[in-house]
């Protein structure tokens, strides 16, 4: 890289001093810290790590695999009011109150044991489930990265254009004070003092807007972060890191092994097939089995006494099948089945979307980076032409807007190379959101 380009990069570069100020991944960490959509996230990843658990249980759709127990107990009394009936020979007897008393307890046990596969495809489709979360909880904290680092290097841009705004400033006054004393020796005329006055009138607007920026950019960096916009922040960068050139069959390929947003189509693809199995399952038969035992009598004792008397037992077994239900069950496989297809083409779209964008940021990147060799040698020779000018003038041999055309020249270059390489480092982490490596 050639002079200025070390110039540049030593005048980009803040010195570090005191704690609080931050680095990139300083930034980034913060933002890990505070950022609530992470921590609804991680809350969504332990709730699905339960769902596993619960799918293997009964469920809306499908009874699963897991036995059900139950257990229970009861007590009755009837008692009877005072009657009268005839006796074998026709006499009127009176029949007293008479009270019954009734104990009894059970347990139960109900199994599903063949339901046409909805137990295990349920199963599977929690597992996916859990896969998904993990995936948006990476997918969270890309977003996170993504944000601050953009943020980051917005808030770097807008100081360095300040400083050179701010030296711009510092030329045109020096030139302005030259050009007064100038003129009261009678050396200019008092246009040239216009023009001087002008010209730091025009640079000290460009500071004042400058600052505007650098004060937003710095309110979206904290956003970003997550504390208040009107927080104060310093950060800095030890070393600016020009983007390194990539080849595009390795950005795609590892795109399509690493993008979260492609890889989250291809679970809802795979849990849409497994949902059009399980609506294919209400073909099947489902064969189920149940066994009882209860104990009983009149006494309370008779529960936990006597084991050999007062008990029955039922052991049951029943096979269902749904001959018609309306077309419910073609209508609702017809749907799944168009469901699981149209992942095909959205996937398929997807992959296009994603080429596309890498050759269009890698390309970006290509041109950014012969722009940035273009503008330091722009910046030589304006610094070249500025300082040629300024001796020509004292000399009176320039015009003094051939001196402040050169302050302006010189001015734009820098502006332009900080610009393109801030916006290099933006379009290089738009390229690792895409291929999914940040």
């Amino acid at each position: 890289m050639r002079k200025v380009g070390l110039i540049f990069i030593m005048i980009i570069s803040t010195a570090v001093f005191g704690a609080d100020q931050l680095s990139l991944q300083g930034c980034i960490d913060l933002a890990m810290e505070k950022n609530q959509d992470l921590s609804i996230a991680l809350k969504d990843i332990n709730s699905s790590k339960l769902g596993i658990l619960a799918s293997y249980g009964q469920s809306e759709i499908t009874n699963g695999i897991f036995p059900r127990l139950y257990i229970g107990s009861s007590s009755t009394s009837k008692t009877f009011a005072p009657t009268t009936t005839n006796d074998e020979y026709g006499r009127l007897v009176n029949i007293p109150s008479q009270t019954s008393n009734t104990h009894g307890a059970g347990i139960s046990l109900n199994q599903n044991i063949f339901d046409g596969g909805r137990w295990w495809n349920a199963i599977k489709i929690a597992k996916i489930q859990l896969n998904g979360q993990m995936l948006n909880y990476d997918y969270t904290k890309q977003l996170v990265k993504t944000n601050v680092t953009e943020s980051f290097y917005n808030v770097l841009k807008a100081q360095e254009l300040l400083k050179v705004y701010e030296k711009s400033l510092e030329n045109s006054r020096e030139q302005l004070n030259k050009t007064t004393e100038m003129h009261k020796i009678g050396q200019v005329a008092k246009k040239d003092l216009f023009k001087a006055q002008v010209s730091e009138g025009n640079d000290r607007l460009a500071v004042i807007q400058q600052k505007s920026v650098l004060k937003s950019a710095i309110a979206q960096l904290n956003v970003a972060i997550g504390q208040n916009p009107n927080s104060t922040i310093t950060i800095f960068e030890s070393e600016y890191k020009a983007p390194e050139k990539i080849d595009t069959d390795y950005a795609i390929s590892t795109a399509l092994k690493s993008n979260k947003e492609y890889n989250a189509l291809l679970l809802e693809e795979k849990s849409a097939k497994i949902g059009y199995q399980m609506t294919k399952s209400s073909w099947y038969p489902t064969l189920s089995s149940s066994f009882a035992y209860d104990r009983g009598g009149a006494e309370f004792g008779d529960l936990y006494s006597n084991f050999n008397k007062s008990w029955q037992s039922t052991l049951n077994f029943s096979l269902n099948f749904t001959l018609f239900n309306g077309f419910g069950r073609k209508t609702s496989i017809q749907r799944q089945y168009l469901t699981y297809k149209k992942y095909e083409d959205e996937i398929e779209k997807k992959r296009i979307d994603i080429e596309n964008q890498i050759q269009g940021l890698i390309l970006e990147l290509d041109t950014y980076r012969e722009m940035i060799t273009i503008n330091e040698l722009n910046i030589e020779s304006a610094q070249e032409d500025l300082r040629l000018a300024q001796e020509m003038y004292r000399l009176a041999s320039a015009t003094l807007l051939e001196v402040l055309d050169a302050q302006v020249t010189l001015t734009t270059a820098q502006q332009r190379l900080i610009s393109t390489m801030y916006d290099a480092k933006i379009a290089e982490i738009k390229l690792a959101v895409v291929m999914g490596t940040l």
